[in-house]
């Protein structure tokens, strides 16, 4: 992976990350590892029970990994505590905390306030419709860091309506590469035309919504092969509705980006989004790509994608039948998207951008 020339000083960076799920933002904290382990001082801190794909990757990428007991969503005095005398032994440069959503990561904002290292913050997503009082507390958590990275304006505009300054720092996304037969790997076929999905089974990601557009996309498109690659909480539910017969749902692969390629379509039926790093692998890859018009996904995207409304599986339903009925759209899609991923969210832009935020608050402190 190529990043950034040599810094004339290496840092001695942690970050923290108490999540339990491999999804989008750990995949962003294990791409910033493997970009800033060659030239910098990486320390992973993690919960108890870490994502194993995170584990691998940090540790792969050269970083060291330690578990911090007690370390999860809820915060306790005992891992406030463990957490502060570890960030003060290590003396680091700086702190990066890696925040799910905005209600994730209570125990390091927290203890952000006093264990006296330079700290930054990352909100990877926004969920909607929090209640009130959980929204005042995430305000009053995420006051704590230095500074507060957004990957996109859309979460910028919500830490503003916090009153928490924050900045833009669009994800970097490495090419996905190719598996070598994507279709085969997938269990199909060269006359098929693939409708893919790629991401964790949770009702936020619509995955219900392109169940029940695949019905009247078959009856326009009989070649038309549905499948979704990702695993989580929502399988059970999806698995039971009668319109989700025609999904194929794949289960977890650790080279699901390298089957993009496999996919004449990449469908993002999201009821939110805060960046979308599918889109872009979808877009790296010469996918074209249908999602909804909601968060991030409409900045990343922008007019290199045809976007729908969300919950709304007629709209979804025509635009794949277009796509699918319009081969030279496909191509204009895929080339425009390929050129605005190439030029927006590469790694060394995001390695960069990063330590400037990193030199910022080091300055402040």
């Amino acid at each position: 992976m190529t990043v950034c020339p040599p810094p004339e000083v290496e840092m001695r960076v942690i970050v923290i990350s108490d999540a339990v799920e491999f999804g989008g933002a750990e995949v962003s904290l294990a791409v910033l590892v493997e970009a800033l382990s060659p030239e910098h001082k990486m320390f992973c801190l993690v919960g108890e029970r870490p994502p194993d794909e995170l584990v691998k990757r940090i540790r792969a990428a050269g970083a060291s990994v330690q578990t911090i007991r007690g370390l999860g969503r809820r915060p306790s005095p005992r891992a406030i505590f463990r957490l502060v005398r570890h960030v003060r032994r290590a003396a680091p440069s700086v702190v990066h905390v890696n925040l799910t959503d905005q209600g994730d990561g209570l125990t390091p904002l927290l203890a952000s306030r006093v264990w006296g290292a330079p700290t930054i913050a990352t909100l990877r997503c926004v969920v909607p419709s929090r209640s009130r009082w959980r929204e005042r507390c995430s305000a009053l958590a995420l006051g704590g860091p230095d500074l507060v990275i957004g990957p996109s304006n859309f979460v910028k505009r919500y830490l503003d309506g916090l009153g928490i300054g924050a900045v833009v720092l669009p994800n970097g996304v490495p090419p996905p590469g190719e598996s070598p037969d994507a279709r085969a790997e997938l269990g199909l076929s060269e006359g098929d035309f693939v409708v893919g999905g790629i991401g964790r089974l949770h009702e936020g990601k619509g995955w219900d919504v392109l169940c029940r557009a695949s019905g009247e996309v078959e009856r326009e498109v009989p070649r038309s092969v549905f499948v979704v690659v990702g695993e989580g909480v929502d399988r059970e539910r999806l698995e039971r509705l009668p319109a989700c017969g025609r999904v194929r749902f794949l289960g977890y692969r650790a080279s699901a980006r390298s089957l993009i390629a496999g996919f004449d379509i990449l469908v993002i039926p999201s009821r939110f989004e805060a960046f979308g790093r599918v889109a872009v692998e979808a877009m790296l890859a010469g996918v074209p790509v249908i999602a909804s018009n909601v968060g991030g996904l409409q900045e990343v995207l922008d007019d290199c994608a045809l976007l729908v409304s969300p919950d709304n599986p007629e709209m979804l339903a025509r635009e794949i039948i277009k796509l699918a009925n319009n081969p030279a759209l496909r191509v204009d899609l895929a080339v425009r998207g390929k050129r605005r991923a190439n030029e927006l969210f590469g790694i060394e832009r995001m390695v960069g951008e990063t330590l400037a935020t990193y030199d910022r608050v080091i300055g402040k402190a």
